[in-house]
């Protein structure tokens, strides 16, 4: 026996068994998209952790840059012999400014690394060149550390010309 309940539409009555594909179909759907997702967020975390650690190692590296030329902006036309073992009131002595640092700290170093005589128009240094020029070499390096926990470094060589008989 049929009975209608709207027009076109026929209830069935019986022993028929629904299979449930439609059901399993779904839920396989499902269980893909979300493994696809997962996938996806966890790609998108370890981006953000590379992107924000290159953040980091950029701004470390810029401080350590902006220490550095500050330093040599200060400092220039005042490089002597014992540079950095010069009293605070001699107007040669270095001048070591804090610059604005974005999230972090600097150190600035100078180090004389060697005096003496050099071919003009050379760096190599060579005492018994009949042209000889008195200079002095330093190594200004400027370490920066940043509070989100990075550290880089930069240098830069100085040469200057010297007076004569200045080395000691």
């Amino acid at each position: 026996m049929k009975s209608t309940i709207s027009p076109g539409f026929t209830a069935r009555q019986g022993g028929q068994k629904q299979r449930g594909a439609v059901l399993v179909v779904g839920l396989i759907m499902l269980a893909a998209m979300t493994l696809l997702v997962i996938s996806m967020i966890r790609t998108s975390i370890l981006e953000l952790r590379i992107g924000g650690a290159n953040q980091v190692a950029l701004e470390t590296l810029a401080n350590a840059e902006v220490a550095l030329i500050g330093t040599l902006a200060t400092n220039a036309g005042r490089w002597a012999p014992r540079f950095t073992l010069l009293a605070p009131g001699h107007p040669a002595a270095p001048v070591f400014t804090t610059p604005t640092l974005i999230n972090g700290t600097a150190v600035v170093t100078i180090d004389q690394t060697s005096c003496g005589s050099t071919p003009a128009g050379s760096s190599v240094l060579n005492i018994n060149s009949s042209n000889a020029v008195q200079v002095m070499s330093f190594n200004v390096s400027a370490t920066a550390q940043s509070v989100l926990g990075g550290t880089q470094r930069v240098g830069q060589g100085v040469e200057v010309t010297i007076a004569p008989g200045s080395c000691v």
